[in-house]
């Protein structure tokens, strides 16, 4: 049976739903919130925008539960935007536009059937209330530095793309690891491939999470690429590029479904590091 937790308010809920002003010399565009349509959500009642869905824990998929549990089918019911894990380390995974894509250690990126498997995954129906451009970033540090003037609540969630013509890429993905019992992923970084993608089209998807997710979910940036050509991507380490458009959406509630497997169940949560979630992330 899945356990389904939705957090609202001071119980154990996250409620995100404090609006901003956000005041910068950059021009940006302000989306007027709308209700969905009655044939909307007749047709999908899970299509809520901005509700970020999320299967699987952070800290045991860092700790080493790599089995892959969720299929996509299940996943695209609650989210057409996201990232996620493979099964076994098989890579790095984007949703986006309602598909999923993975990108393997060998570089090969593919579209996946609804059949396949996720160990852990953040999805939601993007709806963006905020946009604005990055004329020009030479580094991910200078375009983040950017991206503050509009995600600047500490305590807020965001789902944020980032589109247009990529000067410079680094991406990175696991191969698989199939020997049980699976070690801590902090203990396997010397494995990961490294991917150098130039002056190409492509769209960042990904989140940036307050620190009290952390452990539950990833705090800070967590971004995955996808190029328009469908055949490169990765779990992003850097990037430059010009004149690109950064759409953002404020996170208004958050959903997640605790796995059901038996390794999930028996996982000693105590001996885990936060600080291997981190270097999992910035990939050293």
């Amino acid at each position: 049976m899945k356990i389904k937790l939705i957090l609202f308010c001071s119980v154990i809920s996250l409620n995100l739903m404090a609006q901003q002003n956000f005041k910068t010399k950059s021009s940006v565009t302000h989306h007027p919130k709308s209700k969905p349509s009655m044939t909307d959500q007749q047709a999908n009642p899970l299509n809520h925008n901005n509700i970020l869905y999320q299967y699987g824990i952070a800290d045991s998929f860092v700790g080493g539960l790599f089995e892959a549990t969720l299929p996509l089918s299940e996943l695209k019911k609650h989210g057409d935007f996201g990232i996620g894990a493979p099964g076994l380390l098989d890579g790095e995974l984007i949703v986006y536009n309602g598909r999923a894509y993975q990108t393997q250690a060998t570089g090969k990126t593919s579209l996946v059937p609804d059949s396949f498997k996720t160990a852990l995954a953040f999805v939601t129906f993007f709806k963006a209330d905020t946009t604005f451009h990055i004329h020009a970033a030479e580094n991910q540090k200078e375009a983040l530095a950017q991206l503050e003037q509009y995600v600047n609540q500490k305590n807020a969630a965001y789902a944020v793309k980032i589109s247009g013509n990529f000067k410079y890429l680094k991406t990175r993905a696991f191969p698989p690891y199939t020997q049980k019992p699976y070690p801590p992923l902090a203990t396997l970084l010397d494995r990961q491939k490294f991917f150098d993608i130039r002056n190409t089209a492509g769209v960042i998807v990904g989140y940036k999470l307050p620190p009290y997710l952390n452990g539950l979910s990833v705090e800070g940036y967590h971004f995955h690429f996808l190029s328009d050509s469908k055949d490169q991507g990765g779990h992003v380490l850097d990037f430059a590029g010009t004149d690109l458009t950064v759409e953002i959406a404020r996170i208004k509630n958050f959903s997640l479904e605790i796995p059901q497997d038996e390794e999930f169940m028996k996982y000693n949560f105590k001996s885990t590091v936060h600080g291997d979630l981190e270097q999992v992330e910035k990939g050293h």
